[in-house]
């Protein structure tokens, strides 16, 4: 799941997450066919910042302090937003969103 590179060796910045490309440039989730994926905004947002952390823990504080800047909520927010985003690409069983016990969320 790493993020692609052109022959260049330089980033093209999307991620295959299944069958959907995330596309850390444009800051959107695409269909197969380049369609957006409806996915609401904070669980985007909360994607792309999994996204552009590719293979790193991002602790739930952080998370919530990138998501949500100006807004107080609860860990509840949060756990909806990794919900939405699994529900979206197709991960029921945990493996492209990873909780990491403690620590945070991984992509």
């Amino acid at each position: 799941m790493n993020e692609p590179t052109e022959r260049d060796g330089t980033s093209t910045g999307r991620l295959q997450l299944g069958g959907l490309v995330l596309d850390l440039d444009a800051g959107e989730l695409l269909t197969a066919d380049g369609r957006l994926a409806g996915l609401r905004r904070q669980a985007l947002d909360l994607l792309l910042v999994l996204g552009r952390r590719a293979g790193q823990v991002v602790g739930k504080d952080e998370l919530m302090n990138l998501v949500w800047p100006d807004v107080v909520v609860g860990e509840g927010s949060l756990t909806q937003a990794i919900a939405d985003v699994r529900r979206a690409l197709g991960d029921t069983e945990h493996r492209l969103v990873r909780n990491v016990a403690r620590r945070g969320y991984l992509l």
